[in-house]
């Protein structure tokens, strides 16, 4: 029986093994532990991610600094952006963020700083603020958008 591509290592032909174990990830300036997923060659030490399993340990990271720093998580953020009507691009203009910053909030890849944490909880707590945020920065407020 001959192994499949998936299992032998590209770099020196030995056997890749899955792996799941705790790691320091670094994420920016930060780094945390979390439980990682990849394959290791058994023959020269090489690790591989396999598609999506590098984007799933970037996710844990930022879901552990998210605990430490007692930050939103992306399913918080999500739900104050639809109770106030706005698409992602919306809500990027309605805070004065960059471009794709709430999608990667949202999914998880990235953590808001904690600056940002406590304007989305008073914009969470005094709906007005969302209101004058929108006046000043020219964003028009929906109807609360399913989710």
């Amino acid at each position: 029986m001959t192994r499949s591509r998936a299992q032998i290592c590209p770099l020196c032909g030995g056997r890749l093994a899955i792996v799941a174990e705790a790691r320091d990830v670094r994420v920016g300036k930060r780094t945390v532990r979390v439980r990682d997923r990849f394959s290791r060659c058994s023959d020269c030490g090489e690790e591989f991610y396999a598609p999506g399993q590098l984007e799933a340990t970037q996710q844990r990271a930022a879901h552990g600094i998210r605990e430490e720093d007692a930050l939103l998580m992306p399913e918080e953020i999500r739900a104050i952006r639809l109770c106030l009507g706005l698409t992602q691009e919306a809500f990027e203009r309605l805070l004065g963020v960059g471009p794709k910053t709430v999608v990667r909030w949202e999914r998880g890849t990235v953590f808001q700083n904690q600056a940002t944490d406590a304007l989305l909880r008073v914009i969470r707590a005094v709906p007005a603020a969302a209101g004058f945020l929108a006046e000043h920065n020219g964003v028009e407020l929906g109807a609360p958008l399913a989710g």
